[in-house]
Order: C-alpha cells, then structure tokens, then sequence
C-alpha cells in the first residue's frame, strides 16, 4: 500500500510537473530530488547495519557476530537482549547527530555548487535559491531521523511504519497536486514536499516511543560504550557505504554531471525517465526488503529452510513488480506525455530499454546481496566497487562514441561483469542452494517476460523502419 500510494506521483504529480512547469524547472525538481536520494550514501551504510543488529538483538543475541549458514553461533533464547540494543541505540544516537552534520555541510558547500548552472536556468532563479535553503534545512532533519526508522525496521515493524506512511504519501500527493493546478511554481512545490519531509520525520519519533511497550525509550537511556562496540558497528557499515557511493552514488552523480553539459531538454527527459525507473525499483523492493529483519532472525535462530522459502517467494513477486512496472512505463510513457501536451519528450525506447535492462540485472545481484548480508558478513563494497570501476571506465570510454547510451550501456557492463554473479554466488553458498533449483521459481518467468517485451519493441521499430 505505501509504496503503491508513492506511485501516484507518476500519474497524479508527475503529468502535472511536465505541463505546468518549464524545461529548467523541470530539471531543478528532478535534481532536488537526485539530491536527496544521495542522502543514501551519506548514511555510510549505517541505517542498514544497525537495522540489522538491533535485529539481532531483539532475537536474542548475546553479541553482534556473524551468522553464516555454517555457525554455531545461533541463540537458545529468542527473548529481547535488551542490555545490547541500549548499546546499540546509544552508538547509533553518537553517530547519526555527527552524519547530519557532515551531511549538512556538504551540501552547503558542494551541493550548492552542483546548483549555479540549473538555477540559473529556471524562471525565477531567486525563489529556486529559497527553495534549497529550504532543501538543505530539512534534508538534515530527515536524515536525523533515518536513526527513528532504523530501530522500528530492527523490530520489524515495517507493516507498521507502511502503514502510516501510506497516509503520509497521500498527504503528501494531493497537497502537490493542489499546488499544481492553484499555484504551480517551483517554490510553492518545495514548500509542500519538504513539510511532509519534517511530518515523516515526526512520525517515525513518535512510533519509535510507543512500539513493543515502549522499548526505545527504555533502552535509549544514556548508556556508555567502548570503542570496541563501535568497530563491531563500523566494520560492516564502512563496506556498505563503499557500496552505498559506488552504487547509488555513481548513477546519481552521473545525473547531477550530465546536468551541467547537456541542453535542458535532453537532460529533463533522461532524469524524467530515471526517476520513472527509480520509483518502479522501489516499489519492486517491498516483497523482499520488508523481510529483511526477518531473514536476519532467521539466521541467528539458524531457521535456514524458512528463510529459504520466504527468499525464493520475495524474490519471485519482486520480479514481477519490476517487469511489469518496466513495460507499463515502456508502452504507455510516450501517448501520456503527448496527452498532457507535456514540455518534455520520453527518452527512445531504445534507451528505456538498456536502462531497464541494466537495472533488472541490478535488482537481480541486489537482492541477494540483501540475503547474504543477512549474516552480517558485508561483501556489498566488492561487488559494487569493482562493477562501480567497470561502469565508470567503461562510460567514460563509451560516451565519446555514444553519448547519453554510454551510461545504461556502462551499467550492464558493470553489473553484468561483475554484480551480479558475485552477488549471487554468495548467496546461494549461504543458502545451501544450487542456481538452477532457486532460479527457476524466483527468476526465471520474469526474465522470460523481460525478453519478450524486448523482442517485441525491436519487431515493431525494426517493421516502422522497413515501410
């Protein structure tokens, strides 16, 4: 339901952002939001590291370890460790109010750099300049309260927090549409988004003082800690933040780069059609990410043949959700635009289908990723190093000869060469699984559906061209 509710944006905010608004505005709101979603990286890997062991925790570990399909280290008492979430929480406090800060001024400096050249291309620049004050403020509140969200992901109280969220997301919707067809600027839509920013953030504080009993606040008591209980915290947050930059961080930044060379229109339509990619990837999360805390009790309860199951099934409608979404979007994309008599044209089939390619292998390698880090052994920095190295060198090389398709083609090069298969092989071991036994329930009717659409297109451009 939340992240359904989030996709009304692509039918409810997003046509009314294209016609009511100028090509440089456009381009602005996309990289505000480009922007945002690079708090990803600023996380370092923390929100997901201590999601992780706040799980363990709340199934009975006695310390953080490392929980392979082989440990012994699995736990007789599934009751609370209460004494190791308060040193959890106490260092997750420690290190979130120095994040946010570090977070802030980078994008005072840096951030505010990246948006000379696409303010000085929309229709009021002074009010754009209000606007990212504005995006700057609350961007370090938001990100201050990932902490909030990090404990409840900890308990698994996802269905919880979703729940509350759809209300938030449709909040958020109509007051962007209300903005739209009263008072359509740039300035005027900021405002509304970046409110709703704070109330999230609100509503993950309060959740996080009335779950289970009241737990946060009885384990978030002053509690000291030494540093070796950082380190074991740090280890695997560092590889993930590795991962976080050379991942999310590379494809973002490469946004935020093309915005300063491109012509405006170009550049509008390549980030419309990312953000269309990007909400359809996060949508397609739900069946497996909601299980994420779950899979890590799992492990340390040493339930391996559960979490297999729960793996092969999340995976599958995962899947399903990108695909379909993928060609959707493909199909319908060009007569909406033209519908809504929008300013902005939808890339090339071409190119929506290199970039849905390179992202359907990405989920592919992502997801399990996800199970395998499950154990708290974090190779998410390899995998995404390496095939972050491949995408850079190879888009770099490309781009002279191809240009915008250098960076969807540098992708499946990327995660292709190197990703994906890394990611999976660890995860199978870790299951106890061969590919072909998992594969062909999790993955194998989605691949199938991917390739008949990709056939399909190029018969039909292929048949224009020839008559």
């Amino acid at each position: 339901m939340s992240y359904s509710t989030q996709t009304l944006t692509l039918v409810g905010v997003l046509p009314l952002v294209l016609k009511k608004f100028p090509v440089g505005d456009v381009v602005l709101w996309y990289l505000f939001a480009t922007i945002l979603t690079l708090q990803y990286v600023a996380d370092f890997g923390f929100r997901q590291t201590f999601s992780r062991v706040i799980s363990y925790a709340y199934g009975g570990a006695q310390a953080i370890g490392v929980f392979g399909a082989n440990s012994a280290e699995t736990v007789s008492n599934p009751d609370p460790n209460k004494q190791l979430m308060a040193k959890i929480v106490s260092i997750m406090k420690w290190i979130y109010i120095r994040l946010s800060s570090i977070l802030f001024v980078l994008l005072l400096i840096f951030g505010s750099w990246a948006m000379k050249k696409p303010i000085a291309d929309t229709s009021n620049p002074y009010q754009s300049w209000i606007a990212w004050v504005i995006v700057l403020f609350t961007s370090g509140i938001g990100f201050y309260c990932k902490s909030y969200l990090a404990f409840l992901e900890g308990l698994f109280k996802i269905a919880v927090v979703r729940r509350v969220e759809t209300l938030t997301s449709l909040g958020s919707i109509l007051c962007s549409i209300l903005v739209l067809i009263y008072s359509p600027t740039l300035l005027h839509l900021v405002i509304v988004n970046q409110f709703w920013v704070v109330v999230v953030a609100l509503r993950d504080w309060y959740l996080c003082r009335t779950v289970d009993g009241k737990i946060y606040q009885e384990v978030s008591k002053k509690t000291a800690f030494a540093r070796e209980d950082l380190m074991q915290i740090w280890q695997p947050a560092w590889r993930s933040g590795i991962s976080g930059f050379m991942s999310v961080g590379l494809t973002n930044i490469t946004g935020i780069i093309y915005a300063q060379t491109g012509n405006s229109v170009a550049v509008a339509s390549y980030l419309v059609a990312f953000r269309f990619i990007d909400q359809i990837k996060t949508v397609s999360m739900a069946p497996l990410y909601s299980k994420i805390p779950l899979l890590a009790r799992l492990r340390v309860q040493g339930n391996l043949s559960e979490l297999v199951k729960i793996v092969k099934r999340s995976m599958l409608m995962s899947h399903f959700v990108y695909i379909c979404g993928f060609i959707i979007v493909g199909v319908f994309s060009n007569s909406i635009l033209k519908l809504i008599h929008s300013n902005i044209p939808f890339v090339s089939q071409d190119l929506w289908i290199l970039i849905g390619f390179a992202f359907f292998i990405h989920r592919y390698g992502a997801m399990h990723i996800q199970v395998y880090v499950s154990t708290n052994h974090v190779i998410s920095h390899i995998a995404d190093g390496i095939s972050g190295v491949l995408y850079v060198v190879s888009a770099l090389i490309l781009s002279k000869y191809i240009g915008v398709y250098a960076i969807p083609v540098g992708l499946i090069i990327g995660y292709l060469g190197f990703y994906a298969w890394y990611a999976a092989g660890h995860s199978y071991r870790s299951m106890k699984v061969s590919f072909w036994k998992f594969e062909k329930k999790a993955a194998l009717l989605p691949a199938a559906m991917l390739q008949v659409y990709i056939i399909a297109v190029f018969l039909k451009e292929f048949i224009l061209k020839k008559h």
